[in-house]
């Protein structure tokens, strides 16, 4: 035979019931014997291996990798909650004091301007939001042992 003997995955993909082999192997296949011992031998490996019982741990894995993860930090702390108060505060206090003359100011720059530092602020907020949501979403996939 000039062609060389098919490769061990070869030999394996012929070995399932829903084998679809390119025409090359499947005409070496038919014509080897060699081959088609090693693709039985291999059923009868398949086969019995589906047989096997799945395996039984005498301890709970679950719980085990559990408990050897980091335990999760609230997601929002309690400090800072107090910086966010007191950073509000003391724009609530330049606001008071302020805030007249902020309103003039805002006043003679031109609407669109205006209109424009908000829609972009807006995007900016919104751009950190979807990436909070990506990188929660990375993680829990992380986590996820189903």
């Amino acid at each position: 035979m000039t062609s060389p003997h098919l490769s061990e995955r070869a030999l394996q993909e012929a070995a399932e019931p829903c084998a679809l082999l390119a025409a090359p192997e499947a005409a070496h296949l038919r014509g080897c014997r060699l081959c088609q011992g090693r693709v039985a031998t291999y059923q009868h490996l398949f086969a019995a291996a589906a047989c096997l019982a799945p395996p039984a741990f005498a301890f709970d894995l679950t719980a085990s990798v559990l408990a050897q993860l980091p335990r999760p930090r609230p997601g929002f702390s309690w400090g800072l909650s107090v910086v966010a108060a007191l950073v509000l505060g003391v724009v609530a206090a330049f606001l008071a004091l302020f805030g007249g003359a902020l309103r003039q100011a805002l006043q003679a720059l031109p609407a669109g301007l205006g209109t424009g530092l908000a829609v972009v602020a807006g995007f900016l907020v919104v751009g950190q939001c979807l990436e909070l949501l990506a990188r929660h979403r990375r993680q829990m996939s992380l986590l996820a042992f189903s």
